[in-house]
């Protein structure tokens, strides 16, 4: 494709400054790095719990990733924390604090691998043990409880490994900016990482200070996040040199500048899909987390209920009164397991006040029942073992009468 040999500043670059055209190139990616061999690690703040469902779902491939390879998925390791979105979600909350910032970074994520070239040269032993080793590295940082899911992906083109972290401190607070806050942080954290992992697998850790611009997990997946990085000024026509060598017909300009177009479009469509995904992601998890409240809504009116239903049946004076408690008592010792402790010592209170058992004294009686069962059943096997104790005792010693009968018959 034409257009993209003007991506970068390589050749394609150079023949259009030649050609006499436009000399600014299509910013759609970033140049070939060559033969390199950098540990790379990268780490993404990801604020809401939306934006943590949608990275859960792509890192545990239970929606389809464009950059994979589907008949690959089986390659994938898997090696702490949630196998599905669910159960990470289920591990965020276990670890969270009770009162969350609107603001607040609720999950790191982490992207580890190596420049192509190297993680082909490693092999698949080398590459794995690399990134396990990373991962040792992840745990010591933020320690092993918090890692909510962590997956080697060997379905794409550069095996890496994705771990998502739920950025708790010493204090049991949400704190990204104390683990990953600032520039002065995150450069020692490359160094630390590159020193104490990347060192054991001859990879060098990136240019400090360098001009180079930080990229992000998502650009790392298609480079399609940022707006300022799509130029769609059209370059100019190739008038040619000399005798007007080299220059460009009418098709052939509108052939390239078609073509540049189609790309940035298709950056521009990705980027918008990335977006839509992202806000379908979030309405998934508002939608999940209205119906947890309306589940604990519906739950809480049942247990007003109850208590209602106990305080007007022993206010009652009509002469059905013991039928509608019976039936009343019987609703509620079937469904008291699923009430909490509190409400059943209330209403057990209102059943004693009418005379009748609560849900507690009829536990510890049932509970009393099966030990003086279990005691019954040790009993007789206690005693079964007894007799065949005592069998086993007589058959001896009839046999050794026989034998000293037969002994001294013989003599």
């Amino acid at each position: 494709m034409a257009g993209a040999s003007m991506l970068g500043n390589g050749s394609g670059f150079e023949d259009e400054k030649r050609r006499g055209g436009s000399t600014q190139p299509l910013r759609l990616g970033r140049p070939s790095v060559g033969s390199r061999r950098f540990a790379i690690l990268r780490v993404s703040k990801l604020s809401g719990m939306g934006k943590v469902a949608a990275a859960a779902r792509h890192n545990l491939r239970e929606r389809d990733a464009s950059n994979a390879r589907p008949e690959d998925v089986n390659r994938n390791i898997h090696l702490a924390g949630a196998r599905t979105s669910q159960e990470l979600a289920k591990l965020w909350e276990e670890r969270a604090p009770e009162k969350v910032r609107k603001n607040a970074v609720h999950a790191l994520e982490y992207v580890v691998t190596a420049s192509p070239e190297k993680m082909q040269a490693m092999g698949q032993e080398d590459s794995e043990r690399y990134l396990r080793d990373a991962l040792t590295w992840l745990e010591e940082k933020h320690g092993p409880e918090n890692i909510l899911s962590a997956v080697i992906h060997q379905d794409e083109t550069t095996p890496h490994l994705q771990v998502l972290v739920i950025p708790i401190d010493e204090r049991g607070k949400l704190n990204a900016r104390a683990m990953v806050g600032g520039k002065a942080q995150l450069s020692t954290m490359q160094t630390d990482f590159a020193e104490r992992v990347g060192a054991k697998y001859e990879l060098d850790r990136g240019i400090k200070r360098s001009n180079a611009r930080h990229e992000t997990i998502k650009s790392y997946y298609g480079r399609v996040n940022d707006n300022a990085e799509i130029s769609l000024t059209l370059p100019g026509r190739a008038i040619g040199g000399f005798m007007g060598r080299g220059r460009e017909t009418d098709g052939e300009w509108r052939t390239r500048v078609s073509e540049i177009a189609s790309e940035a479009v298709r950056v521009v469509g990705a980027q918008a899909a990335e977006e839509r995904n992202a806000l379908r992601d979030e309405l998934d998890y508002t939608k999940l987390a209205l119906a947890d409240v309306t589940t604990k809504a519906e739950t809480a009116n049942r247990i007003l209920r109850f208590i209602e239903v106990a305080h007007n049946i022993a206010n009652y004076d009509g002469d059905d009164k013991q039928a509608a408690l019976t039936r009343y008592h019987r609703q509620y010792i079937d469904y008291a397991p699923k009430l909490p402790e509190n409400i059943c010592y209330l209403i057990d209170g209102i059943m004693f006040d009418q005379g009748m058992k609560g849900f507690w004294e009829i536990e510890e009686e049932r509970e009393e029942a099966e030990r003086a069962a279990a005691e019954r059943e040790a009993q007789e096997q206690q005693r079964l073992i007894d007799e065949r104790l005592r069998e086993d005792a007589e058959w001896e010693r009839k046999w050794e009468r026989d034998h000293s009968r037969d002994s001294g018959h013989e003599r």
